[in-house]
């Protein structure tokens, strides 16, 4: 059941979130300029690379599965087991973390730290379990209060930076705090799965299905990145990276927020009506709302973007009328693309994701790296609009295959 509680704590987990982010990157924008804002997104992409392995694809099936279990029982196993998954996924794919260091910045970032920020994402995990539990439980209230916990995070990471930290610092600072938070976290997941481990193996196989998306997106898509600022900053300079990272963060305030709600309302709502007649009505629904209210607020970006990068960072950070409107509608399409990507969530088309993937970020590093020479930021924005005009494509023909192929047997709805 989706209640307007729940669905106004979605919304301040998603404001929470976005104002750490933002309080984040003004303080680094003031103390360190365009260069640390690029460095220190690379850093937080390796975060990501580790992190999103489970989160992308282990703790989303965890949360499909949740919302689709019938006994306590299941859902305790389902927790353990995914636990147990996430944290191996993204343990293997840590290890690896040091050799990004040389490609990805050109010697600017030592492998040290890119092996502190590996070990930062897999912190990160813990919290992310947890969170992915309750939503397939329906509980955004008692999410929020998570939220609050981690947001404070980024604002002692925040802190830090005014106080003149280094990156490495700063990064000491979010593992950290990381590790206090988490070790709480531990203990209740522990307790919460403890009477599950008797149980089959029916959940672990479920969500093992789920990994190959895990490690798709968690690390085509960090690592998309990472190569994307790379490649612009021989194209052009770090600077100008930085000015492009300020862009995308600006218009993150509407994609996360699009991505939050489909995630934190829609996606149990998906997940719990698929193979029922009311799955079409929830994505009709679900497109009109988002999709309309991200047009919106992308326009209002666009028509004030020189005032906000200003705001948000300082009068550096400016970019040209065409960059930022190609940039903000490829945001859109690529919220557009999303509202399909969590209907083949629901539908656990797990392949059908992981091919798909190959057409989003890592399409648009490969576009930038085929078209470097003589690159300007025009053309890096015009590609970005084409690589999610493909991805946004792909989606559609995937779900519509897959609503005609279903893979699982129909669910009850219980969503009103």
């Amino acid at each position: 059941m989706t209640s307007i509680y729940s669905i106004l704590a979605a919304f301040a987990i998603i404001l929470i979130d976005l104002f750490a982010r933002a309080g984040l990157d003004k303080v680094l924008a003031l103390t360190g300029g365009p260069d640390t804002v690029a460095l220190w997104a690379q850093l937080q992409s390796v975060v990501e690379l580790v992190s999103s392995v489970a989160g992308a694809g282990v703790l989303s099936g965890l949360t499909v599965m949740i919302a689709q279990a019938r006994d306590p029982r299941d859902e305790r196993k389902l927790l353990h087991d995914a636990l147990r998954l996430g944290l191996g996924a993204s343990l293997a794919v840590g290890l690896t973390a040091p050799v990004l260091a040389a490609w990805f910045t050109h010697g600017k970032i030592g492998p040290h730290l890119f092996l502190l920020a590996a070990l930062t994402g897999l912190l990160a995990i813990v919290p992310a379990t947890l969170n992915a539990y309750w939503l397939g439980k329906h509980q955004q209230p008692r999410m929020l209060v998570l939220a609050l916990l981690t947001g404070t995070v980024l604002l002692l990471v925040a802190a830090g930076a005014w106080l003149g930290l280094p990156l490495s610092g700063l990064l000491l600072v979010q593992c950290g705090a990381l590790l206090a938070l988490g070790s709480v976290i531990w203990r209740h997941l522990r307790k919460l799965s403890r009477v599950s481990r008797d149980g089959g193996d029916d959940s672990f196989r479920g969500l093992a299905k789920f990994v190959p998306v895990g490690l798709a997106i968690g690390i085509m898509s960090p690592v998309s990145m990472l190569l994307v600022r790379g490649t612009l900053s021989d194209a052009l300079s770090w600077s100008d990276v930085g000015f492009l990272q300020a862009l995308w963060r600006s218009a993150e305030w509407v994609t996360a927020t699009a991505a939050g709600v489909l995630s934190l309302v829609f996606l149990p709502r998906f997940s719990a009506a698929f193979g029922t007649a009311q799955f079409g009505r929830e994505m009709t629904r679900a497109g009109m709302i988002v999709l309309s209210a991200a047009a919106c607020l992308l326009l209002l970006i666009f028509f004030n973007q020189r005032a906000l990068l200003a705001t948000l960072y300082d009068a550096r950070f400016a970019v040209s009328d065409e960059t930022a409107a190609l940039i903000l509608l490829g945001c859109w399409v690529r919220i557009a693309s999303w509202v399909f990507l969590f209907g083949l969530f629901a539908a656990h088309r797990t392949w059908l994701i992981v091919a798909g993937e190959a057409f989003s970020l890592p399409l648009y590093a490969l576009l930038l790296w085929l078209s470097a020479d003589g690159m300007t930021t025009e053309r890096a924005a015009w590609l970005f609009l084409a690589s999610y005009l493909v991805y946004a494509g792909f989606n559609v023909a995937a779900l519509w295959y897959s609503l005609r192929n279903p893979a699982i047997a129909p669910q009850g709805a219980n969503i009103e």
